[in-house]
C-alpha cells in the first residue's frame, strides 16, 4: 500500500501522467522505494477506482494520448491520514538477501567472498555516482514548492548518500580482513 501513498504524495504536489510519476520515482525515491512502471500503472487504476485520484485524457496530435491524474479531496485526506499515522514498520529491522549471504559466506573460500564484496562495493560506488543527479532533480521538482517542503526531500537524499557511503566503507573493511586471511584457507 505504500506505493499508493507515494503516488498520492506526488499527485498532492501537482497533477501528473503515469510517465511523469515513473520519472518522479526514478529521480527521487528510487534509493528507498523502487517502483516498476507496471506497478505504478496498476496502482493508478486501483487509486482511481477508489476515488482517490481522477484521470483526464489529454489528446495529443504528435504523440499518443495521455492521462493526467489529479488527487481528489478524499485521496488527499487519505494521504494526510497516512502521513500522520504511526508506522507499523519496525525501522530497526530490514531484510537483505545480500547480508544473509554474507552471514553464511564462511562456507565458501575467502577469495569468493572477496569477489562478492568487491562487486557489492562497485555497485554501491556506481549508485553513489548515479545519485549525483539528485540535487538537480530536487531543484527541478521543487521549483514551485515551498523551501520547507524540499528540505524533507534533501533529508532523504542525505540519508541515501550517507547509507551508500557507509556500505562502501564497510565493504572495504570486510575485504581488507578477508585479504589478510585468504591464504590460510
Amino acid at each position: 500500500m505504500s506505493l499508493a501513498f507515494g503516488i498520492l504524495g506526488f499527485l498532492n504536489y501537482k497533477p501528473m501522467s503515469g510517465y511523469d510519476l515513473v520519472k518522479a520515482f526514478e529521480s527521487s525515491l528510487e534509493f528507498f522505494w523502487h517502483a516498476q512502471n507496471s506497478h505504478i500503472y496498476l496502482e493508478l487504476k486501483k487509486l482511481e477506482k477508489k476515488g482517490y485520484i481522477s484521470g483526464k485524457t489529454v489528446i495529443q496530435s504528435e504523440r499518443p494520448n495521455k492521462t493526467i491524474f489529479s488527487i481528489t479531496d478524499i485521496g488527499r485526506k487519505e494521504f494526510i491520514n497516512w502521513l500522520a499515522k504511526e508506522d507499523e514498520e519496525d525501522v530497526t529491522h530490514f531484510k537483505s538477501t545480500f547480508l544473509m549471504k554474507v552471514f553464511f559466506s564462511g562456507n565458501m573460500p575467502p577469495a569468493q567472498s572477496i569477489d562478492m564484496l568487491r562487486q557489492f562495493k562497485d555497485d554501491c560506488e556506481a549508485y553513489l555516482k548515479k545519485m549525483d543527479s539528485i540535487p538537480e532533480s530536487i531543484e527541478n521538482y521543487g521549483s514551485n514548492k515551498e523551501s520547507y517542503q524540499t528540505l524533507y526531500w534533501q533529508f532523504t537524499a542525505d540519508f541515501g548518500y550517507s547509507f551508500i557511503k557507509i556500505c562502501i566503507e564497510w565493504a572495504k573493511r570486510c575485504i581488507e580482513k578477508l585479504e589478510a586471511i585468504k591464504n590460510d584457507y
